[in-house]
């Protein structure tokens, strides 16, 4: 077979995968999936875009901005954006850091989770919980970094609109639907 990997689709439950995606993340190998759900829309879009995940090296050292894909408490597994890092002694915000007058040790480090087309903050979600983090995504078959300068820059300006964010989630898809209505439109007078 000429050097091409034979790739098969399955549709299972993350309750499912979750033992053989964390025996893959465990021997450093890195773990396509699909985005389902909305909650990072308009970065990540349902059943189109799929990340690349993989086991972080450290678990305490994820920064604001970092996408993990975490379990909740209930067992749920989420991939949503770090928008805060809080040790203790220094609390970081997407962006910034500032230091804390406080008597906390360095255990108690907790994340604080937000979707990006969320309000509703999740906070303390502590490193243990952090099952892989996301180093790249997949969108019509072009791979982008989620390192990279671009990226990064993108994400922190929609994290500052976050006063204004549902009102341009809600305007996206208002405009999604009309634009595809057009089309629905344009093939229908086409034939």
């Amino acid at each position: 077979m000429n050097g091409e990997r034979n790739a098969v689709t399955l549709q299972v439950s993350m309750e499912e995968l979750s033992p053989l995606m964390i025996s893959c993340l465990d021997e450093g190998k890195e773990v396509l999936l699909t985005v389902t759900g909305n909650s990072m829309a308009p970065f990540l879009r349902h059943s189109r875009d799929q990340v690349v995940l993989k086991k972080p090296a450290d678990q305490t050292a994820l920064q604001p901005g970092e996408v993990p894909l975490y379990r909740r408490k209930n067992g749920q597994m989420v991939l949503h954006r770090i928008v805060e890092r809080d040790d203790g002694m220094k609390r970081c915000l997407y962006g910034e850091c500032e230091p804390l007058q406080s008597m906390h040790s360095s255990s108690s480090l907790t994340y604080t989770m937000l979707g990006d087309a969320q309000t509703q903050r999740e906070p303390n979600i502590h490193p243990e919980q952090i099952v892989a983090v996301a180093t790249a995504f997949v969108r019509k078959g072009k791979r982008w970094d989620c390192c990279g300068t671009a990226y990064r820059r993108r994400s922190l300006r929609w994290h500052k609109l976050m006063p204004i964010r549902m009102s341009l989630v809600r305007l996206w898809h208002l405009l999604h639907g009309v634009k595809n209505r057009v089309k629905a439109v344009l093939k229908i007078t086409r034939r």
